[in-house]
């Protein structure tokens, strides 16, 4: 019998991560696979929101995979992964985001699709494998789909996207817009928060070049509750650079309902940001009108600059 497998998401799980963890596992089981979903971080209170909602364990927290068979979702990159990978066996990957550095000794699975979320691409997987998608499945992938697409108002958003989550909608019995709203309102309970807590919470780390560049991203219905502990939240951020000797430090404060940003930054190499954006900083802050989405409308820019 072959060793078990576990299906695991990125270092600061979001939403679709989870889903993508645990959706997946179900279509491998309902193939014969032996797989179960696995998480590499802690879950955010959005997430924790959709498994009470649709009455679903979290995923177990895998804290070394050394030595494990793994399904990678909703990332491809060494710096995002679990620890212990680089000495683990990769058996598949599926994703949305741009393709890595993570190599495997033989061919696998590898599924990547520029759409809003890896929910998206898990519906098509369960369609092309003639699996049924129950309610409460259902209610888990579109739970990732709107909130990676912000309610299918983010700039990655494609018409793939509204098809699946009409669809997704219908099987659940829910209004995707009403329950995206809940979403929404989930994504802001930043609550009692230190600063730290904001900066990592939703966070990657990136190689560009030869350079270690950090991104976190809040996304929130009142950004001024993160604005107004700008000084604190600058400060947590030094000493995130300090720790981990990233060039430079990128914090997205993401207002849902205006669709814009708020960029803060820290690191040496601030002037890089400002090219790579086409902004100015102002005492280490720049205004991003329509920017929504990491993916789409900042790692590429950064990514360019850093080369």
């Amino acid at each position: 019998m072959s060793q078990p497998s576990y299906v695991i998401g990125h270092q600061q799980p979001d939403t679709d991560t989870i889903i993508s963890a645990i959706a997946y596992a179900r279509l491998k089981q309902a193939q014969g696979e032996d797989a179960a979903p696995a998480r590499a971080g802690a879950i955010n209170p959005e997430t924790q929101f959709v498994l009470d909602r649709w009455e679903v364990e979290k995923p177990a927290l895998l804290e070394d995979a050394a030595g494990e068979r793994l399904a990678l979702v909703d990332h491809n990159e060494h710096s995002q992964t679990v620890s212990g990978a680089r000495e683990a066996e990769i058996t598949d990957i599926v994703d949305h985001h741009r393709i890595g550095d993570v190599e495997t000794s033989s061919p696998i699975f590898f599924r990547n699709e520029p759409v809003g979320s890896t929910a998206t691409i898990l519906t098509r997987l369960y369609d092309e494998a003639g699996v049924e998608i129950d309610a409460q499945t259902a209610g888990l992938l579109l739970s990732g789909l709107l909130s990676d697409t912000v309610v299918l108002r983010s700039p990655t958003t494609t018409d793939t996207d509204r098809t699946v989550a009409e669809r997704l909608a219908d099987i659940a019995d829910v209004d995707y817009e009403t329950y995206g709203k809940e979403l929404l309102q989930q994504k802001s309970k930043l609550g009692e928060k230190e600063p730290r807590e904001m900066v990592l919470g939703d966070f990657k780390e990136f190689e560009f070049g030869s350079h270690d560049v950090g991104i976190g991203q809040i996304e929130t219905v009142e950004p001024d509750a993160v604005l107004t502990q700008r000084d604190a939240v600058l400060e947590a951020m030094d000493e995130v650079v300090a720790e981990r000797g990233y060039a430079v430090l990128v914090l997205l404060v993401t207002d849902l309902l205006e669709e814009e940003s708020t960029a803060l930054v820290a690191g040496d190499h601030a002037e890089t940001v400002e090219a790579g954006l086409d902004v100015s900083l102002t005492d280490r802050e720049a205004f991003l009108p329509g920017v929504m989405s990491r993916k789409k409308q900042v790692v590429p820019p950064l990514e360019d600059a850093f080369q």
